[in-house]
């Protein structure tokens, strides 16, 4: 009767031994690579995200402490002096004073002659902008300045038509109108558009419960003919802060969120991964 025979040997290593072909032991390393590097790309880019949410959030909470802050002493006055001053963008009202009894006594025609004139440039305005208008102000001196991050307050309708939303917003109202959720955002691949639910205080409600209800200065006012802006509810979704911030994509994104360190334990794991390849090429 014949012996069984020994199973044939390539460098060491059996055939049974290895039970793997050569494709696999090519391809193995490869596969653990690309896993490698994929989970390395999309890990990083969920930091990103997280990175620019934290961003948003802390411009929304900016926002709203500007409005609690003008909230507290139910807006601010931007005072300028004498008539032919500029006028310090949008307001609600002016109030006009003379800074002593002679100047308002030359202003009603009662002093003596060629003091008018003089007085009027002594006259100091007053001119009063609400929490929102303040908010508008520094969200136009953000985007003029040129920072990273843009906001803007708007709602489903409006007093002033510069402050229509856009289409991100109109999703986000869609999105927080019923109260449940308090923020929304879209990534669109190099930008984040966030926004978060403006409640409305009872500060809101002397505008803007109805257009018969609202002040004159109001109603008044061609640049709050927007048609909209009424019906707020106090404890209600009112609106949103929209924020607007630019993020990096792909390669950038990862070589800007990995530190030296990082890369350095990156190419440490390319390295093994190498050498294993490469010892179990030998071994077959």
């Amino acid at each position: 009767m014949p012996l069984p025979q020994a199973p044939t040997t390539r460098g060491g290593l059996s055939a049974s031994a290895s039970g793997l072909p050569l494709a696999s032991l090519i391809v193995a390393p490869l596969l653990l690579a690309a896993a490698l590097a994929g989970f390395v790309y999309w890990q990083n880019q969920a930091l990103v995200l997280q990175q620019a949410l934290n961003e948003s959030r802390t411009v929304a909470d900016m926002v709203e402490n500007i409005g609690r802050w003008a909230s507290q002493y139910g807006g601010v006055h931007a005072r300028t002096v004498g008539m032919q001053a500029k006028l310090p963008g949008n307001f609600l009202t002016r109030s006009v004073y003379a800074v002593s009894s002679d100047d308002g006594a030359a202003l009603r025609g009662v002093a003596s002659a060629g003091t008018e004139q003089a007085a009027l440039q002594r006259v100091e305005a007053y001119h009063w902008k609400n929490p929102a208008l303040i908010q508008r102000e520094v969200a136009d001196v953000v985007a003029a300045a040129g920072s990273r991050a843009r906001f803007r307050l708007t709602a489903a309708t409006v007093l002033n038509p510069s402050n229509a939303p856009n289409a991100f917003e109109q999703q986000a109202l869609a999105q927080l109108k019923d109260g449940t959720r308090k923020e929304w955002w879209v990534d669109r691949g190099g930008e984040l558009n966030f926004a978060r639910t403006v409640v409305a205080q009872k500060s809101c409600l002397s505008c803007h419960t109805s257009a018969q209800a609202a002040p004159a200065f109001i109603r008044d006012n061609p640049q709050f003919n927007g048609g909209g802006g009424y019906g707020y509810v106090e404890g209600q979704p009112a609106g949103v802060i929209s924020v607007t911030l630019p993020m990096p994509l792909g390669g950038l994104a990862l070589a800007q969120g990995l530190n030296a360190k990082a890369w350095a334990a990156l190419g440490v794991a390319g390295l093994a991964l190498g050498w294993l390849g490469l010892a179990l090429w030998r071994r077959r």
